[in-house]
């Protein structure tokens, strides 16, 4: 019966992200598993399913790559292996990208470490004026997946395979977006089982103190930067940016009060 298997599933997981799975296995809605009625079945096949989901979660496997998506901006978004899960923090970002591109009158951007894309699609959905949009990953697993994405919302944005910079040039972009590697390295096994035993470590390791891919890419830069970063790494960043003469350095909070955004433009 499916009560009697989200019973069982409750004792080794959430109540929810039991409901959210058994909706994925059978393809119905969340609100159709919740009132479904007592003597509602599963094939063989359904339930042994369900129950390796709920195995896979329970050993801290995340929920949005079980069922291979998640939500972002209000957009839903496929997700893997190969990709970060997008955060709700990063959309403190995205919603500074969008008040710098209005005042700016920004025409080019450019979201390094795309990832699932997520950043980059929510800009092109979200931005009430037309902008030319490039995402970039150095990885290609990365980049299918974002681009993916990007036809399923109907955007239009370019995507090129690069290590930063390394085959872009950052004198065409009048804004340059990153949420970059910024876990210290010695902290990356210290992170929770969910994030360090499935998400790629390439996309969580900034290098010795976290700050390797802001040095990088700062010292490129040419326009305006908006970056995230560790709630603990504003002022570290801050510096960095004086060090290459921006300006008009702001740091923006998440809906926790964490630190979360740097917004710079390039002194000319």
């Amino acid at each position: 019966m499916l009560k009697d298997l989200l019973k069982q599933a409750r004792g080794q997981i959430d109540y929810l992200d039991a409901v959210l799975i058994m909706a994925y296995v059978l393809d119905r809605s969340k609100i159709s598993i919740i009132t479904a009625q007592d003597n509602e079945t599963l094939t063989a096949s359904e339930a042994e399913a369900f129950m390796s989901y709920v195995q896979q979660r329970a050993a801290g496997k995340p929920l949005a790559y079980i069922l291979g998506k998640c939500e972002f901006m209000g957009l839903e978004f496929e997700v893997n292996s190969h990709t970060l899960i997008p955060r709700p923090d990063t959309e403190t970002v995205v919603e500074a990208a969008l008040n710098v591109i209005e005042q700016k009158g920004i025409e080019t951007v450019l979201d390094i470490c795309t990832g699932s894309g997520c950043i980059a699609i929510s800009l092109a959905v979200h931005c009430p004026s037309s902008i030319d949009i490039t995402a970039s990953d150095i990885s290609l697993e990365a980049l299918e997946t974002a681009k993916k994405n990007a036809s399923k919302h109907e955007v239009k944005i370019k995507f090129e395979q690069s290590d930063l910079f390394t085959s872009l040039d950052p004198s065409k972009y009048d804004l340059i977006i990153a949420n970059p590697p910024y876990i210290p390295h010695y902290e990356i096994n210290t992170l929770p089982r969910s994030v360090k035993g499935y998400e790629p470590h390439s996309a969580l390791d900034g290098g010795v103190d976290g700050l390797d891919f802001y040095r990088s890419i700062i010292q490129e830069t040419t326009g305006s930067l908006i970056f995230e970063i560790g709630y603990n790494q504003a002022k570290a960043v801050k510096n960095i940016l004086l060090q290459h003469t921006f300006m008009d350095i702001q740091i923006i909070n998440d809906l926790a009060g964490h630190n979360r955004a740097v917004i710079a433009h390039k002194r000319v």
